[in-house]
């Protein structure tokens, strides 16, 4: 008896845990600010910049 409802758990409730889990990161994710997309588009400009002047 005991054993059916542990594989009832993982079976049927940890998914459903899991995907509350998801969803719930999802809805939370926060947009970056214009001001966020252009410091991080310099920065990795400045990257790619600084990675090719040490190629010959």
């Amino acid at each position: 008896m005991f054993e059916s409802f542990e594989w009832s758990f993982v079976t049927v409730l940890a998914p459903i845990v899991l995907a509350a889990a998801i969803v719930y990161a999802l809805l939370t994710r926060r947009k970056m600010s214009r001001t966020e997309q252009d410091v991080r588009d310099r920065e990795t400009r400045k990257q790619y910049r600084d990675e090719t002047d040490g190629e010959v």
